[in-house]
């Protein structure tokens, strides 16, 4: 269940890839509240095991106590967006929103939006 909008969020992996839909990308420390996942990395496999790809970037960001941690951040590539809105039912492409990085915005230029 939806917390904001009292509606069903259908499947985790659905849930999970509908994050991904408006070119941000994700890291563990920050999916764990936001999407109610404990295991990004195996959400990540399972919907790559379903033909879709992402970036898996390095990073550094503050952990436990502001000390620097390493994560890996993932973005659903530019090529899966069609594929990606198949799975789930919805228009093309990324959605644009106002809070969209430049990388993001750029993914979202490359899938045609």
């Amino acid at each position: 269940m939806n917390t904001t909008t009292g509606k069903s969020t259908g499947r985790k992996w659905q849930r999970i890839l509908s994050a991904f839909m408006d070119g941000e990308s994700w890291h563990a420390l920050i999916a764990g509240a936001a999407l109610n996942t404990t295991c990004l990395h195996s959400d990540i496999s399972g919907l790559e095991a379903r033909g879709l790809r992402f970036d898996h970037t390095p990073a550094t960001v503050p952990g436990f106590c502001g000390e620097p941690t390493r994560v890996v951040r993932y973005r659903l590539r530019p090529e899966s967006f069609t594929l990606a809105s198949q799975l789930l039912g919805t228009p093309n492409g990324p959605r644009p929103t106002a809070e969209m990085d430049a990388t993001a915005r750029e993914y979202a230029k490359a899938a045609g939006v």
